[in-house]
């Protein structure tokens, strides 16, 4: 796969993302977070289940299901996080996996420690907090769940990059979507129950959005781009998720934009593009 198309596949994905956070904030009002996410992601599994059917290899199936649980991890802790705190707060905290993937593939993927990578997510991950100054702190357990997000979120980018190599990316993704919504099962057997809340149109309406576009589809991308280009170069480029964030909320629920939305969205640009720029120059 060409490396632009990969990026260009990332850039939708975070596009997809950054209208999920008020879209599920507002969810939450209707349906408990484990409910949620068992619907999500059993519906997101059945989506994809007819196209790898033929496909599915007992490699794919063992690596894909591990990688579910630190997207279990991810996903279970940010959303019921956002039970306790603002969605921008949520972003921010989340955001920290950009920070977090360069370190940690230094002990996972035994890569060479690189001060550069660093240094260009952590000025990526301070336009993200300058995009968010102004959001209200939340709930200190809110914020501690999502700190454990991020580096879930991080653990599972660079799981897929060390497990995905020559798999299927489609049964890779299904494996690890069935994984989430088994154990969210597990640990919220109550949720069958919740069933009768896919009533209220909203909620069927985010479980179907979230489900379709937000996992199956963002999810498979995001295992395809990994696969051709790299962890770090993916979530620096997933950070962009705040931007959308921001366009959507103003044009669709006529948030204002402040200057130092404008400055944060302008350097986290600027790092993913010299980090793309970067590493393009080190295959070359």
């Amino acid at each position: 796969m060409d490396k632009r198309v990969a990026y260009i596949g990332l850039i939708f994905i975070a596009a997809i993302w950054g209208s999920t956070f008020p879209i599920i904030k507002n969810t939450l009002f209707y349906i408990d977070p484990l409910s949620f996410l068992v619907y999500r992601f059993l519906i997101a599994s059945l989506f994809l289940l007819p196209f790898i059917i033929k496909k599915i290899r007992k490699k794919d199936a063992i690596y894909g299901s591990l990688v579910g649980v630190p997207l279990f991890a991810g996903y279970a802790t940010q959303t019921i996080g956002l039970n306790y705190t603002s969605p921008s707060m949520s972003g921010l905290i989340t955001g920290l996996y950009v920070v977090l993937t360069p370190v940690l593939s230094i002990f996972i993927l035994k890569t060479r420690g690189d001060y550069i990578k660093i240094l260009l997510a952590i000025i990526a991950f301070i336009g993200m907090a300058l995009m968010t100054l102004n959001s209200t702190s939340g709930e200190l357990i809110g914020n501690l769940l999502t700190l454990v997000c991020a580096f879930a979120y991080a653990g599972q980018l660079i799981f897929t990059e060390k497990f995905l190599v020559n798999g299927d990316a489609m049964v890779f993704t299904f494996f690890q979507l069935l994984t989430v919504g088994v154990l969210s099962l597990l640990f919220h057997p109550q949720s069958i129950i919740a069933a009768v809340k896919l009533e209220n149109h909203y909620v069927l309406f985010s479980v179907l959005f979230n489900a379709i576009l937000g996992s199956a589809l963002a999810i498979w991308i995001m295992s395809i781009a990994v696969k051709n280009t790299n962890s770090y170069i993916s979530a620096l480029i997933l950070i962009t998720e705040p931007i959308f964030a921001v366009l959507i909320s103003t044009f669709l629920f006529k948030y204002p934009i402040t200057i130092s939305m404008i400055i944060g969205g302008i350097i986290i640009l600027i790092s993913m593009v010299f980090a793309i720029n970067r590493e393009n120059k080190k295959i070359n």
